[in-house]
């Protein structure tokens, strides 16, 4: 098979795009929820934040499987396998090395790492450890699972039964035995029981957005998975509001929330599908991932601009990480500069490579 196809754009994909990347600038404005005194109000709605916004990443892996395991309905393997290198992998390189650089020189938080040592072996030792922008993680899961698509693409085709088992391994292994450990006070997450590749690099989050666009499920099922998944969110968030007091509250899944926001906002824009809104929600969602790679650097340029701060003073940047003016406005801010500026430089040449 040598002939390529255009992948059609599906307006629900770019919209979720578009809310995921915005989630994912205000989990790193609101870090307070993770570093902040525990009864502080202000650690609180860090953490109902975190909550509600914590989908995000999930979303992105999502829409990834939804339009990548078909990939052999307008492509060939090595056509998919050049593509996703340079498009992923090569751009994660280039920006790993920026970041290393840049770390060599300045403070940024989250994800920057600042470091003294300057040196090939020291970059190799970094990168591999995610010790340069540990924000980077999310490309370490993708290219594998970049790597497994070739085979669950085949399952794709005739066998989607093995793929719901795969998620439902992948759910248990890793979610529900992580709940049930900390309720049975037992280490499960160390266990051997958790360590099948079934359970690794968000593989449940992957398929089963491939099987909702291909809608495997009946309504009903579906009505299902979001009414549990809302269930486990008021339960997360009771969790944040009560200080993480009740056992039975600990360490619920976020899998099934995911899911309902990903269903939900899947149905809306399927009953509002506007050609010309579509056109505007493929741009922005476009740049997503440029975002992604350049939030950190812009976040450090607004701490410093505005509360001339940076994270080498911890103790006085903790007060900057408490200011509602960084934790809400800057998400909107960074989002409306670098929409059109990465829009705008994805169409020079080669600038797919570079931001993709």
């Amino acid at each position: 098979m040598t002939k390529t196809q255009t992948k059609k754009r599906l307006f629900y994909i770019d919209l979720l795009n578009c809310i995921a990347i915005f989630g994912v600038l205000i989990q790193h404005t609101a870090q307070i929820a993770h570093v902040g005194p525990a009864n502080s109000s202000i650690t609180i709605v860090g953490k109902v934040i975190q909550t509600i916004f914590l989908p995000a990443v999930g979303i992105f892996f999502m829409n990834s499987g939804a339009m990548l395991l078909d990939y052999r309905k307008r492509q060939s393997t090595e056509h998919f396998a050049k593509r996703r290198f340079l498009r992923v992998v090569v751009p994660f390189l280039l920006w790993s090395v920026f970041y290393y650089v840049y770390g060599y020189y300045y403070y940024t938080f989250p994800g920057i790492f600042h470091h003294s040592i300057f040196g090939l072996r020291n970059f190799a030792e970094a990168f591999l450890g995610n010790k340069i922008n540990s924000l980077f993680w999310f490309f370490f899961i993708i290219i594998q699972l970049y790597i497994a698509t070739p085979v669950f693409s085949l399952l794709s085709q005739k066998y989607k039964k093995i793929l719901l088992y795969i998620v439902i391994i992948a759910f248990v292994s890793s979610d529900v035995f992580s709940y049930l450990g900390n309720i049975l006070h037992l280490n499960l997450e160390q266990s051997i029981l958790t360590q099948p590749l079934l359970a690794s690099s968000w593989i449940q989050y992957f398929i089963l957005g491939y099987l909702f666009k291909e809608k495997y499920f009946s309504k009903t099922f579906e009505n299902g998975i979001i009414t549990f998944g809302l269930i486990t969110f008021v339960m997360n968030i009771a969790n944040d509001v009560t200080g993480g007091h009740h056992l039975f509250l600990q360490d619920i899944s976020n899998f099934p929330y995911t899911i309902a926001v990903y269903l939900l906002i899947k149905r809306l824009a399927e009953q509002n599908d506007n050609v010309r809104v579509a056109n505007i929600v493929a741009k922005f969602a476009s740049t997503s991932l440029g975002i992604y790679i350049l939030h950190p650097i812009l976040i450090a340029l607004f701490d410093w601009l505005l509360f001339g701060q940076t994270s080498e003073r911890w103790t006085k940047y903790l007060t900057v990480l408490e200011n509602p003016i960084h934790i809400f406005v800057f998400p909107i801010v960074i989002y409306i500069l670098l929409v059109p500026l990465i829009y705008w430089f994805k169409k020079l040449p080669l600038s797919k490579y570079i931001l993709p």
